[in-house]
């Protein structure tokens, strides 16, 4: 009889496969993570005739809703807290009530950007916007024009 010599089984050590799988998961928890926080620190913008149509949707969202202010629609809260007034954009007006101050270009037929919430209690027939800042479109070197407009622009965002 010859002395073969039998081969030698590798054992795949248990550890290494272990270490795989915790890695892979403690992965795919900081991917779960990442995407959680980013899902509840985006702003969504949408015109008003968006915001409206998607209210249902958007019920408890914090968004933007962008578009101009009705003319004669503006008014201040007398314990100076804030202003309502009326937004409109595409043939859709909602009610917007603002807490807190107006940046010094908010007027009639202004470009306005409200960034809040809908109320509570608003219904389809009474959209209401509950907003806590206001942003307003303009250039570095805005002038007030020197007469003044009777109607408001078409698109009050100039496209």
């Amino acid at each position: 009889m010859t002395d073969v010599a039998e081969p030698e089984i590798v054992e795949v050590r248990r550890g290494v496969r272990w270490r795989y799988v915790v890695v892979a998961l403690l992965c795919a928890g900081a991917i779960g993570w990442m995407i959680v926080l980013m899902q509840r620190n985006v702003v969504f913008f949408k015109t008003v005739s968006q915001a409206v149509h998607d209210e249902s949707h958007d019920r408890t969202s914090f968004l933007r809703i962008g578009g101009a202010v009705v003319p004669h629609s503006v008014s201040q809260r007398t314990d100076g807290t804030g202003a309502d007034f009326d937004l409109t954009e595409g043939g859709v007006t909602v009610h917007v009530h603002h807490t807190g101050d107006e940046p010094p270009l908010f007027k009639d037929c202004a470009p306005v950007v409200a960034e809040g919430h809908w109320a509570a209690n608003t219904t389809a027939s009474t959209a209401t916007f509950d907003s806590t800042r206001l942003l307003i479109k303009h250039g570095n070197d805005y002038e007030a024009p020197a007469n003044a407009q009777t109607e408001c622009p078409k698109d009050p965002f100039g496209r």
